[in-house]
């Protein structure tokens, strides 16, 4: 496939010194930008560390961005430590020149936050395809990594599958034509997926908060992931040692063929869960249920 994701990059260079300059970097307490050798990551903080309570560590999963995340802050940092950050070439999180958007640069950028944040150990509660990145940082780094929390995240050749699915029209895998799609009308990509995706009639919930951070320069780089991490690659095999909690939103449609315990394969001790009124984000939809499903799994252990 032909490799156009440097015009990802390209176009976003001139506006990341803007950016940490704007609304983006006040819109909330706790809001820094953190420069990376592959990107540099806006990530939101909050609570206080404590001994009983590993950091939790969640993943912005495009189109939301950090507005999202309130009511997990006001329910979660209570208890301890909480990170939220946006992922490269997602809201305002700006890629560096020469970031291709493939898996292994992700995995770096992501490895390297949590060094540098140094709150360890953590819970990586990440969903979707980034479920794949925190399991290849647990296999790696055993000792950063206490727990999993996954969701929406089947096997990888469910993943290739559901995203293969999802983009049945080729808008996003194409090359240019994804990037360029994704550049012109990232509010009409946020706005389809939030109909496919999340429970029935919840879109205007999420819409105007996507909607205001498009309008203050934040950005969807869709088309450069898609088409690096869904067409030829696979990551490496791993099973990870660490207790991991999964859960799926059962009202998310892109999902209704995958196979919910395909991930199974990966994890040596997992425990299960079900949102029956959640989509595809069950940490922003029913937020008071997935906040307290995930407060009682850490005081368990």
């Amino acid at each position: 496939m032909l490799n156009v994701t440097w015009i990802d990059s390209f176009r976003l260079r001139a506006r990341a010194g803007s950016i940490k300059e704007g609304w983006a970097a006040g819109s909330r307490p706790g809001v820094a930008f953190h420069a990376l050798p592959q990107a540099t990551l806006r990530v939101r903080t909050g609570g206080t560390r404590k001994a009983d309570w590993p950091t939790v560590v969640m993943v912005c999963d495009p189109p939301n961005v950090l507005e999202h995340f309130d009511d997990v802050f006001e329910r979660l940092t209570p208890h301890g430590r909480v990170v939220v950050f946006e992922p490269p070439g997602f809201g305002f999180s700006c890629p560096s020149a020469s970031f291709r958007f493939t898996f292994d640069e992700y995995l770096a950028s992501i490895e390297n936050l949590l060094r540098k944040l140094d709150e360890g150990p953590y819970v990586l509660a990440f969903t979707c395809v980034w479920a794949h990145i925190a399991l290849q940082i647990a296999a790696k780094e055993p000792g950063m990594v206490a727990r999993l929390v996954l969701w929406q995240s089947p096997s990888w050749e469910q993943q290739v599958a559901w995203a293969r699915n999802v983009d049945k029209k080729r808008i996003l895998s194409r090359p240019l034509f994804g990037q360029l799609a994704t550049a012109l009308k990232p509010e009409k990509i946020g706005y389809g997926w939030y109909r496919s995706a999340l429970a029935k009639n919840r879109h205007p919930d999420f819409m105007p908060k996507l909607e205001q951070a498009l309008q203050k320069g934040a950005f969807c780089c869709l088309g450069s992931l898609w088409q690096q991490w869904f067409h030829g690659y696979t990551p490496s095999p791993v099973k990870v040692k660490q207790p991991a909690l999964v859960s799926w939103g059962l009202a998310d449609r892109t999902h209704a063929r995958s196979d919910k315990e395909s991930i199974a394969s990966q994890l040596s001790e997992v425990k299960w869960h079900s949102f029956q009124h959640a989509g595809h984000s069950p940490e922003l939809e029913a937020s008071q249920e997935y906040c307290d499903l995930l407060c009682n799994w850490i005081k368990e252990a």
